[in-house]
């Protein structure tokens, strides 16, 4: 008898059910663990994992099986319009699974042998870059919980994670010191792609340069008495000591530093159970310690990870928008444009197309790959470049590079709605610095609410013009709604307008 009914919503508990894990398989794959604990009642459904959701198209075998290897039911689920069966890779290929975020991504289980070497020798090279510019450097995270249970990556995990201690305990001096480590970094000819100030990656592609995994790089901070190690770890259970002199672990066929003492460090980040593995597990950050390491920290990676998986997934556009296309009716011959939020890169090959000089900029990695893919055979002179608009110093970096070339016009297709309050401060920022003479910016957006408003669905968002109007003021320019309509979009009756913004000549000068 089935003790889980599973559905186009999720998965429905029924009583008997005494696992601590219980794990989904599509096509005898298993995609996404998760814990019933917290949903042990009758008729209790735990819905798919948003990401997970989205992603499903087409029609498979489903099953449960709890950890013990009891299957506990089984159905074939259809999702979509497809026939075939559901496939969730990545665009290059790559199998995906649910990691303790509810993203898909690759895991350690599915990837080979040599992929895995390769990683933990990319993280040798990560803590020795670290130590060589003058840092204390190690292991933590999943990568040093694998290192003392079994010498080895966890086959649930899917990055590798390093820390070093910072020499400041003030967060602004914390900040500064992470950004001039970032630059070392680039020097050095790394790629880094920021979270916040205190956590970036370092990537690394493949010889045919595809995305093949990233080292995270958190800052440990010793401040008045307690130990800070963003995202999660905040007590005064760990000193000095516990960390520094670091010391060699095996892991895989090499050794690297971890801290002084691992059992002190893990206890802090994981509790008290952290020796019992748990494919369930995720974090729950106290409060507090959330708000104080945003507010001394911040964050410049809102839904990035959704738009990352979003252009894993989704096809290239091939077709410029309707606002592009308003937009390039207003432009002169040969403008100068840069675009936000670019996505896979059809509106920028558009307004290339038709002779002006484009660049075109995102904050997601994997859509300015694929735009660069896209326009590799064509000869427009259009850039795609990554760049954040949550990262203000970004933004002004920027702002200083192009205010020496020609007057730049800015176009913004539906990606300002979908950013928080800070991002869209620094895109005025941003454009009370860059528009001068006759040059404005052209922003498409909606205006009211998606029907189904989600926090996690960044296109359900929205911006009120009177927001755009009272934004632009704020920082000395002029803004007008030009065009106001209800459009239609699967079936959503939305407010779409578009505004032009030009920098306001008195007293702004």
């Amino acid at each position: 008898m089935n003790k889980v009914l599973l559905t186009r919503r999720g998965v429905v508990l029924l009583p008997g059910i005494a696992a601590n894990s219980l794990s989904v398989s599509i096509d005898g794959r298993r995609i996404w663990t998760f814990s019933p604990t917290a949903a042990r009642r009758l008729g209790v459904v735990v819905p798919w994992p948003a990401e997970l959701l989205r992603a499903m198209e087409g029609r498979s075998q489903f099953e449960v099986w709890d950890d013990h290897g009891t299957r506990l039911g089984s159905r074939t689920l259809s999702f979509g319009t497809s026939t075939g069966p559901i496939m969730l890779k990545d665009a290059d290929g790559r199998m995906l699974t649910v990691n303790k975020w509810g993203r898909l991504t690759q895991d350690f289980e599915d990837q080979s042998e040599e992929t895995r070497e390769r990683l933990i020798a990319r993280t040798a090279e990560v803590l020795e870059q670290l130590r060589d510019l003058g840092f204390d450097a190690f292991i933590v995270g999943g990568t040093l919980l694998g290192a003392i249970r079994n010498g080895d990556l966890l086959a649930h995990d899917d990055d590798a994670d390093t820390a070093y201690v910072s020499k400041f305990s003030h967060p602004s001096d914390v900040a500064l010191e992470s950004f001039r480590l970032q630059r070392d970094f680039e020097d050095r000819g790394y790629w880094i792609v920021r979270h916040s100030v205190s956590h970036f990656q370092v990537m690394f592609k493949t010889d045919s340069g595809l995305i093949d995994h990233f080292v995270d790089v958190f800052t440990a901070v010793f401040k008045e008495g307690r130990f800070y190690e963003p995202i999660h770890v905040d007590t005064d259970a760990v000193v000095p000591a516990d960390i520094l002199p670091t010391r060699p672990l095996p892991l895989g066929n090499m050794e690297l530093q971890a801290p002084a003492d691992p059992e002190k460090w893990l206890a802090a980040c994981y509790g008290p159970n952290w020796r019992t593995p748990d494919p369930t597990f995720t974090f729950e950050t106290p409060r507090d310690t959330v708000r104080r390491f945003h507010s001394w920290f911040g964050g410049m990676s809102t839904h990035r990870l959704y738009w990352d998986a979003h252009y894993q997934r989704t096809a290239d556009a091939s077709s410029p928008s309707e606002g592009a296309k308003r937009f390039a009716q207003l432009l002169t011959p040969g403008s100068h444009v840069v675009e936000f939020g670019c996505g896979t890169g059809a509106d920028a090959r558009y307004l290339a197309s038709l002779g002006h000089t484009v660049l075109a900029v995102d904050f997601s990695w994997v859509a300015i790959e694929r735009a660069r893919e896209a326009v590799e055979a064509d000869d427009l002179n259009v850039e795609f470049r990554v760049a954040n608009l949550y990262d203000r110093r970004q933004m002004l970096s920027l702002a200083i590079e192009l205010r020496s070339l020609t007057p730049s016009h800015v176009f913004m297709n539906h990606s300002i709605e979908g950013m928080t309050n800070s991002a869209r401060l620094n895109a005025a920022l941003f454009c009370r610095e860059v528009l001068r003479d006759d040059a404005f910016a052209y922003l498409v957006s909606y205006g009211t609410p998606g029907r189904d408003f989600d926090y996690s669905r960044p296109e359900t968002w929205h911006v009120a013009p009177r927001d755009i109007l009272k934004t632009a003021h704020d920082f000395g320019l002029s803004a007008r709604i030009v065009r106001s309509e209800v459009a239609t979009e699967r079936g959503d009756r939305r407010l779409l307008t578009d505004a032009v913004i030009k920098r306001n000549q008195k007293g702004h000068e």
